[in-house]
């Protein structure tokens, strides 16, 4: 049996466990969705989710047999409320010391078209869920309409000190073996002479400022500008949505002692973003992520960008620096590469569709491009929208 437990974090506790056990070498879940790290974000939810076991965004199911622990699932909503993203899937590997009748294939496989059926009654449009690429509970995902739009790469590095030396031998290497007119452009990213900054003064080789809400459109712009066309279409993202998922909220406060440090900071030339950078600071166990987005035609920006925020992250507490990037963006990977940081794993990024535009007499798929772009047809393509005749889109009535 499936049943919804309202605003209780259970699928926290039991990943706790099942990360307590794994240290031990052995195993409490099998956990096919889950956070890597955990972003907290400066609104009320944080408050009550550090005082009292709930979360006011997520909605959480249980499968159970016979009072018996099975499985769990967990979505939350993006602003907006028109997107879920899947946090936790996981089915118990031994519950209640007993062997089930049912298997963990099967577990999931109801966990997770409940939680579609349930978005789908919320009136939800698009459902995301982000698997490790290697996994082979990832065949459920296809079963149930799911569509791979694009693969992230994470990226692991031991020092951001380490990967400031080796930024500027990277730089040093390709001054030696470039034309007089490269060499002027590649000095820039040259290290700084001590004597011109100060112990707490890092000066960025591109001009930064501090990111502030009203960039949101500016990053929307951005984000346009580095994704391929197939990856939007899938997407779907509005301007809240982006800045929650790879601005982290946008936000430019924090509540103290209940989530760590970051700092954001954007590369603007004026009609438009260049480069924009995200520094999160670990605390306890947790390492220092980084977040890097560049604009293709600045093939400058990436590396500058980078040794920026390693150079600050060098200032803070010697621990490893994550750094997730799409498959894509190749000028930040190789930047990250040339900084040493070695990749780590690969997830897939997966989306289903459950809502779909109606034309009148037939039917269209959800991604089409006259539905997409509207009802006249796209570029210049003639069809029968586009002679003038009106059409009715299907309404659901009571």
């Amino acid at each position: 049996m499936i049943r919804p437990v309202p605003y209780v974090d259970l699928p926290r506790f039991v990943h706790a466990l099942d990360q307590r056990a794994r240290a031990r070498q052995g195993e409490f879940a099998n956990f096919v969705a889950s956070p890597e790290i955990e972003e907290a974000r400066s609104s009320i939810s944080v408050l009550l989710g550090s005082i009292l076991p709930i979360t006011p965004t997520a909605s959480t199911w249980i499968c159970e047999d016979h009072w018996r622990l099975l499985g769990l699932a967990q979505a939350r909503k993006r602003p907006g409320a028109q997107a879920w993203d899947l946090a936790y899937l996981a089915a118990l590997t031994n519950p209640g010391g007993q062997p089930s009748a049912v298997s963990q294939y099967e577990v999931l496989f109801e966990l997770l078209q409940y939680a579609l059926n349930a978005a789908i009654l919320k009136g939800v449009h698009r459902f995301f869920a982000r698997i490790e690429d290697t996994r082979p509970e990832i065949e459920l995902f296809g079963k149930l309409g799911f569509q791979r739009y694009a693969r992230e790469l994470t990226y692991w590095l031991e020092s951001p000190a380490e990967g400031v030396e080796r930024l500027a031998e990277a730089t040093h290497r390709a001054t030696l073996h470039t034309s007089e007119r490269p060499m002027r452009l590649l000095t820039r990213f040259q290290p700084a002479p001590p004597p011109e900054e100060g112990p707490d003064e890092i000066r960025p080789d591109v001009a930064l400022r501090r990111w502030q809400h009203h960039d949101a459109w500016g990053l929307l712009r951005l984000y346009d500008a580095c994704t391929p066309r197939r990856v939007q279409l899938a997407e779907g993202l509005t301007s809240e949505e982006l800045v929650h998922t790879r601005a982290a909220g946008g936000r430019t406060w924090f509540v103290p002692l209940l989530e760590p440090t970051s700092a954001a900071f954007v590369h603007d030339r004026g009609v438009r973003l260049g480069g924009w950078l995200r520094l999160r600071f670990g605390r306890g166990s947790q390492p220092h992520m980084i977040s890097v987005l560049a604009h293709p035609d600045d093939a400058d920006v990436s590396p500058a960008l980078l040794r920026f925020g390693l150079r600050v992250l060098a200032l803070e507490d010697q621990r490893p620096v994550v750094c997730q990037v799409r498959e894509y963006e190749s000028a930040v990977v190789d930047a990250l590469r040339a900084a040493g940081f070695e990749h780590w794993g690969s997830h897939a990024l997966l989306v289903r569709h459950l809502t779909a535009r109606g034309l009148r007499d037939q039917m269209a798929p959800a991604l089409e491009s006259r539905v997409v772009y509207g009802v006249k047809g796209f570029g210049t393509t003639p069809s029968r929208m586009s002679e003038g005749e009106t059409t009715y889109y299907a309404r659901e009535h009571d």
